[in-house]
């Protein structure tokens, strides 16, 4: 199934998209195929930093990426990012997954 798209205007000043362009340039991508990764990679490292900060737990922070915990659980280990594995929706996972 697709999802929808929406559209969204963003004004860059004219630094800003020249160093756009020039990555696109290097990538071969067209400008909007890079912003959207810009804006994955951003929400990405966002989410990330605030699990670390405590203000998300794992299983919030699995759901605005849109992926599953277990998928965020490995994020965390690749970013080097410890787990909190105090947390109730850990040990519930956990427990789930691996029994008592």
């Amino acid at each position: 199934m697709t999802e929808k798209s929406a559209m969204v205007t963003v004004r860059l000043s004219k630094r800003d998209l020249e160093r756009v362009e020039a990555l696109r340039r290097i990538e071969d991508v067209d400008r909007s195929t890079l912003i959207k990764k810009f804006i994955e990679d951003g929400l990405r490292r966002r989410v990330v930093d605030l699990y670390r900060k405590e203000k998300l737990t794992a299983g919030r922070a699995a759901e605005v990426l849109g992926i599953s915990l277990r998928e965020f659980l490995e994020l965390l280990e690749r970013e080097g990012v410890s787990v909190n594995w105090d947390s109730e929706g850990i040990r519930e996972y956990v427990k789930a997954k691996y029994g008592d």
